[in-house]
């Protein structure tokens, strides 16, 4: 991805907002900025926000070094400027991008203060599964609201989806997916709503069984990755996927889907609930379903 093949800012979307400067916050806030825009970035946990351009700086050199990414690094970051307050982030800004937790409670009350101070922005979700609907009666203008969901690592996922919340005017929709046209995304319009956009309600369906093999004592993760990888042809399985998401977020994310199952089959993994109460999150703690020493092993390593 080359820096200089983004487009510079269109008419309607110059300035952005980035709420929530965790891994893929940061990562959307970087995109951006990589796209000659500026953006404000906002995080309620106390300097996580600043701590975030260094972050980046770590996170994205070795990219840049291997080549998958041509930018000018600092030119990039300095067009990210973390902010203390919310209303300080979301002033004026014509976009703003929420990234918070994967928490139904959590993003209304973030929207309907993002809304409140400044009901003309654009306004929009990378939540993975709860859909824009959810969040509609809690904002000024629903014609303005949509998911826009990421992937992380976007210099090898380099997509983007954008899902109306039924509400959402045809104008905000095409912005949107000209937005994301401009980030150098694949990008994908959802028609009507559509629980976990396109990609995640098919890996939905996957990890529920992956989980299930595993729950039931089929298999172990391991195994149930190394048959995965040898038939699909790569170097990755579920279990490593949920490892690299961050096993609270998958266990959210579950949460969020077992919630308007009709399936009583559909329940919280047993496997996935104790990992995440014993804080073995996945690679950003060093242990989920794998042990993570500080390189990444090919799932069909033959030391397994």
């Amino acid at each position: 991805m080359n820096e200089t093949d983004l487009q510079a800012p269109d008419a309607e979307i110059r300035d952005v907002a980035v709420i929530g400067a965790g891994l893929l916050g940061s990562q959307i806030a970087a995109l951006t900025a990589a796209s000659r825009r500026p953006v404000r970035l906002y995080d309620v946990a106390e300097d996580a926000a600043a701590g975030a351009v260094e972050r980046l700086r770590t996170m994205l050199t070795p990219v840049i070094d291997r080549g998958a990414l041509d930018w000018d690094l600092e030119s990039v970051l300095g067009r990210i400027t973390p902010k203390p307050s919310l209303s300080e982030a979301v002033s004026g800004v014509d976009l703003v991008v929420e990234a918070v937790r994967e928490h139904l409670p959590t993003k209304r009350d973030v929207f309907a203060e993002i809304s409140r101070l400044n009901p003309t922005a654009l306004l929009a979700s990378n939540s993975s599964s709860i859909p824009s609907s959810a969040l509609a009666d809690v904002v000024a203008d629903p014609a303005r609201l949509v998911n826009l969901h990421f992937f992380s690592e976007f210099w090898q996922r380099s997509m983007v989806e954008v899902m109306g919340c039924g509400q959402t005017s045809e104008a905000t929709v095409a912005t949107m997916a000209a937005f994301g046209r401009s980030l150098g995304l694949v990008t994908a319009v959802v028609h009507g709503e559509s629980k976990g956009f396109i990609i995640n309600r098919v890996w939905r369906a996957v990890k529920r069984e992956a989980l299930r093999v595993v729950d039931e004592g089929h298999a172990a993760p391991e195994d149930v990755d190394r048959l995965w990888a040898l038939f699909f042809g790569t170097t990755i399985g579920p279990f490593g996927i949920m490892d690299e998401i961050g096993l609270d977020v998958i266990a959210d994310i579950e949460e969020s889907y077992i919630a308007v199952a009709t399936d009583p089959a559909d329940r919280t993994s047993p496997t996935l609930r104790r990992l995440v109460a014993a804080g073995q999150l996945g690679r950003k703690t060093g242990q989920g379903f794998y042990h993570y020493p500080g390189t990444k092993d090919s799932v069909l390593s033959p030391e397994d």
